[in-house]
């Protein structure tokens, strides 16, 4: 028996609370739109420096990555902070990274990481945490020593050699801050290739 339009609206009405909630989440979950993420070069004449912070059994770490805007490798750098908080991490990769950069004498600096609250706080859009003050002040007395500074957001996914940085002071446990004018190993310069290279990954979302 062939069912009308009318037909099938009465018999999906008809199910139960259950069967409904279960027909809108299965919707839902239909109607995420996959978001295409990459590293990007930045504006010609800057650098670009990607940070990130992350936190393992050892004690929390920060990372960053100097690139200029051929996408060419400058260097990297990571600090162990062990008993420190994923804010303060954050934080003080973007002043690390800051410094490195202004050591290298370069005027022109582009920041990106996947930390909102730090980057609005580096803006001075929000309240500044108290517990990332006096790196921010340390960021702010580096920026007015910048002919230009731009700061912005990009997802995780967009963030991954820096994240591999952080990861990798987590695992190095050095208290000073470790630099790098070369890659590390084979595997971080291979997320160096990937990221020149264009690859993309997915981000899901509603």
């Amino acid at each position: 028996m062939q069912l009308g339009r009318m037909d099938v609206t009465k018999y999906i009405l008809g199910f139960d609370l259950f069967h409904v909630i279960f027909l809108s989440t299965s919707y839902s979950s239909y109607s995420q739109v996959p978001q295409l993420i990459r590293w990007k070069l930045p504006c010609g004449g800057f650098i670009k420096i990607n940070f990130d912070g992350s936190k393992s059994a050892a004690g929390a770490a920060a990372g960053f990555v100097l690139r200029n805007w051929q996408g060419g490798f400058i260097k990297a750098g990571s600090c162990f902070l062990e008993h420190a908080s994923i804010l303060v991490a954050e934080a003080t990769a973007i002043r690390d990274g800051i410094s490195a950069a202004l050591q290298a004498e370069f005027r022109r600096i582009e920041v990106k990481g996947d930390n909102q609250i730090v980057l609005k706080a580096v803006q001075k859009q929000i309240h500044t945490p108290w517990q990332i003050a006096t790196v921010l002040e340390d960021i702010w007395n580096m920026i007015s020593s910048c002919e230009l500074f731009l700061s912005r957001h990009i997802y995780h996914e967009g963030n991954m050699a820096d994240d591999w940085m952080a990861k990798y002071g987590c695992s190095l446990c050095c208290y000073s801050l470790s630099i790098f004018s070369y890659p590390p190993c084979r595997e971080f310069l291979f997320l160096l290739i990937d990221n020149n290279l264009g690859r993309t990954l997915v981000r899901r979302t509603t």
